[in-house]
């Protein structure tokens, strides 16, 4: 057993490893339009990531494990079984009055209401997201859920009320930084709560990983020292890989190498140039645009790697519209990440496509409880769980670097569970997507919501297309409004377009001859299929 107490440490201590690193606490920050996280609002955004799974204290779950055995004496049943997170609704609305009236003052809310300028209404939301961590916002208004007093009222040794204090103190034990008097007030922006919910699933799903939190069933005052040293072991594990602390210092020695030994190519064409050196690193939003073949991938991966030596980004999800095309690009990736860093600090470029083995790790397997394992082509040995972030397709984005479908991401601008674990990990990395013209008017549309809320956290997008619409572009970049057909004609191709300008590239002195005939079969399949087939 391990005890919920220890459980709501370990994760408390996973949201502080977490945005103490630079990319991630940045982006946190970003969504509450903050410029940073300063000290007390880290702290209060661990202590509700702890307050996650508080809703186990009520009876109902915890004699879930209990055999008749367990009963009290002159007891013949055990409570009626109940849940964590939607059980405690009817505390939160005040139907279970006699529980809420001392649940949220035990838990010290009397002072955590002050952390925001809005009458409590902000740390409430903030509350609400974390209870919401298994992906799905909780329903406070579900009328569907009736009141269990029963489950919060004591029985035998177990007293809930008395529980939910002795937590409310470790509380203000394990994270004094948040109770400090003076400290600025939490953003109230709608972002920021679901890029703490992103988070926070995060942390859970972390923490709840008995390789790296083993379980100890012994009360532990002390505990929170043993939780925040195994939180940053986990973080900083290569199968974790989210810690990128020693891979900068070691990278940064050496910085980013020449365009030849990058790509084995003599010299950066034209639209490579322009789209890696003479537009700025800073645009959040960059659109190359060149014909087939002419380069455009190594221009991204150029471009991301002096974005990532200029500390802009911690990683990328190279984003393709079908799985073939990610297999293709994840092995021209994984050579290009070869070249980039230094051995033993290489990041492994997980293939996000569910139900495909990482080839980049030298080919895997499945192991029991949802595990991978795969042979190490850098220490000669049979890894178990590595990458981690490759085991569930809904961890994908939370690998380093990663190449798989565009609707991987675009899951994280749709109301679906752990859309705002996809998006809030997603936003510390470059977000490539290519081929963007294959987007239809839905896929569209949704891509757009995902570049804003990307955007929002202050992330990075690249957008790549040989045959992009004006129109398109334009939305992309944020512009809006429509162009006349002789804009539209006028506007530069090649060229590398951003919402402050466009850069004109120069043709790269490729050529190729394109012939047209008329042929009156259209209607006619088999002539069509023939013509083709002759073609091909």
């Amino acid at each position: 057993m391990h005890l919920l107490e220890h459980h709501l440490a370990d994760v408390g201590a996973c949201m502080e490893a977490l945005l103490r690193q630079p990319g991630i606490g940045l982006r946190m920050a970003r969504a509450g339009g903050l410029a940073e996280l300063d000290e007390a609002t880290a702290g209060r955004l661990a202590v509700f990531a702890a307050l996650h799974d508080i809703g186990k204290v009520n009876i109902g779950f915890q004699t879930r494990v209990w055999t008749d055995a367990d009963l009290p004496a002159g007891r013949r049943r055990r409570p009626v079984r109940a849940g964590h997170t939607a059980d405690l609704t009817p505390v939160l609305d005040w139907k279970d009055w006699r529980t809420a009236e001392w649940f949220l003052p035990n838990l010290g809310f009397g002072r955590i209401e002050f952390w925001d300028d809005d009458g409590g209404a902000t740390a409430c939301g903030l509350f609400v997201a974390a209870l919401s961590h298994h992906g799905q916002p909780l329903q406070l208004d579900n009328p569907h859920k009736s009141e269990m007093p029963a489950s919060w009222q004591p029985y035998g040794d177990l007293n809930p009320q008395e529980y939910v204090a002795r937590i409310g103190k470790l509380l203000r034990e394990w994270f004094p930084a948040a109770f400090a008097p003076g400290a600025p007030p939490l953003p109230s922006a709608p972002a920021f709560q679901h890029h703490f919910l992103g988070l926070c699933n995060l942390a859970d799903w972390i923490g709840s990983n008995e390789e790296w939190f083993p379980y100890e069933d012994e009360p532990d005052d002390g505990y929170i020292v043993r939780a925040r040293r195994q939180a940053e072991a986990a973080i900083r594990s290569r199968k974790v890989g989210l810690d990128i602390g020693a891979q900068r210092a070691v990278f940064d020695a050496g910085g980013v190498s020449d365009f030849t030994a990058l790509f084995s190519l003599d010299a950066p064409n034209a639209i490579q140039r322009a789209a890696a050196l003479d537009t700025s690193l800073g645009e959040p939003v960059v659109i190359i645009e060149s014909e087939t073949g002419s380069g455009k991938t190594e221009a991204a991966l150029w471009r991301w790697a002096r974005m990532y030596a200029a500390g802009l980004v911690d990683g990328m999800y190279f984003a393709l519209p079908t799985r073939a095309a990610a297999v293709q690009i994840h092995r021209r990736v994984a050579q290009f990440v070869e070249r980039l860093f230094p051995d033993g600090h290489r990041p492994r470029v997980v293939l996000a496509v569910p139900g495909y083995d990482d080839g980049a790790a030298g080919g895997g397997g499945g192991l029991p409880d949802y595990a991978a394992g795969y042979d190490s082509s850098h220490d000669g040995h049979y890894d178990r769980g590595r990458p981690w972030a490759a085991e569930r397709p809904k961890r994908f984005l939370a690998a380093q670097v990663a190449v798989g479908t565009v609707d991987q991401a675009m899951l994280g601008a749709l109301q679906v569970r752990n859309a705002h674990l996809r998006s809030s990990i997603l936003a510390r990395n470059l977000l490539v997507v290519d081929e963007v013209h294959a987007s239809d008017v839905y896929m569209g549309a949704v891509l757009q919501r995902l570049l804003a809320a990307h955007g929002g956290a202050g992330g990075y997008a690249l957008l790549m297309s040989a045959t992009l619409g004006s129109a398109a572009r334009e939305r992309w970049l944020g512009r809006g409004g429509e162009l006349s057909l002789d804009a539209a004609v006028d506007k530069a191709y090649p060229a590398v377009s951003t919402a402050s300008g466009v850069v004109r590239v120069r043709e790269n002195g490729q050529r190729k001859e394109v012939s047209i005939s008329a042929a009156p079969a259209m209607r006619d399949f088999d002539g069509v299929a023939r013509r083709a087939l002759a073609a091909a």
